[in-house]
């Protein structure tokens, strides 16, 4: 459903497979998690490239078509008919935001953060206490430095493009640490929880939000709709996404209020205890 709103730009596809790594090694022990998630996060794939490459200068890692992909993907939306663009994002979309993940580094990525984020809830260090803001504050700086000193090297002139994307990849994973660590810290304070607050219903139906922004933006972006794209620039376009994501939040209010889950969180919710042969579903955490 997302991907037929949202070209080439479906990352949920590269999540359910990423994802799916987590059900056989949920037993494992920390250790083995954490040497897992730094495995995928070295980017073992681009150093093989760069290894290729090495020996055989000249070769270049093979293509898979993304460039052409999303001209497809773009000649499609632009007929402003709904159905033709449908059927390319879920056909040549899908395949295009794969290729891509594949290329960037992101489907090596996702995995490696999926397991530290594991690690990382299984050893309680989102409770909220004076040792886990010790550590946060050091993620935070070791993160702003490694984010830092990971920009200036794939920056580098020459840089063969195997390694390139591996210094890109780890400049993210540090950004993203400081992102995660700085909202952690800022957690701790009480004007920041009473000023995120209405952020917790939102989050609490994250997949349904996250559909939906495809469907609204699509609505009213692409010429099969309203088509306002080439009348909007970055201020009317943020006004927009503001005004859907207060809807949104709103809507997560009431919905909640009637509801133990989100719309397509009860769905997915049913629908795997009913694949797994549960009689009823334990309490959700």
């Amino acid at each position: 459903m997302n991907a037929a709103f949202f070209p080439g730009g479906d990352v949920l596809l590269t999540f359910s497979l990423a994802d799916l790594l987590l059900v056989p090694c949920r037993r494992l022990k920390t250790s083995s998690l954490v040497a897992l998630s730094l495995f995928f996060l070295a980017q073992p794939l681009e150093w093989a490239y760069a290894a290729v490459q090495w020996m055989h200068p000249g070769w270049v890692p093979p293509s898979l078509s993304v460039a052409e992909s999303y001209a497809s993907l773009k000649s499609a939306v632009d007929t402003g008919n709904f159905w033709v663009m449908a059927w390319e994002n879920l056909t040549t979309g899908q395949w295009a935001s794969l290729a891509w993940g594949i290329e960037a580094g992101r489907l090596m990525q996702a995995p490696g953060l999926f397991l530290l984020g594991f690690v990382l809830g299984r050893q309680d260090f989102f409770l909220q206490n004076d040792g886990t803001a010790v550590f946060w504050t050091r993620g935070l700086l070791f993160s702003l430095a490694g984010a830092c000193a990971f920009y200036v090297v794939m920056c580098l002139p020459g840089l063969p493009g195997p390694v390139h994307t591996v210094f890109s990849m780890w400049h993210n994973v540090c950004f993203t640490g400081v992102w995660v660590a700085g909202v952690v810290l800022l957690y701790r304070l009480e004007y920041f929880r009473k000023a995120t607050a209405p952020l917790l219903t939102y989050g609490r139906m994250s997949l349904t939000n996250y559909v939906s922004q495809s469907v609204i933006g699509s609505l009213i972006f692409f010429p099969y709709a309203l088509g306002l794209a080439p009348y909007c620039g970055y201020l009317a376009s943020f006004a927009v996404g503001f005004a859907a994501m207060t809807g949104q939040i709103w809507f997560c209010r009431w919905w909640l209020e009637r509801h133990r889950y989100g719309v397509l969180e009860g769905l997915w919710h049913r629908a795997t205890w009913l694949a797994a042969g549960k009689v009823s579903a334990p309490e959700h955490r």
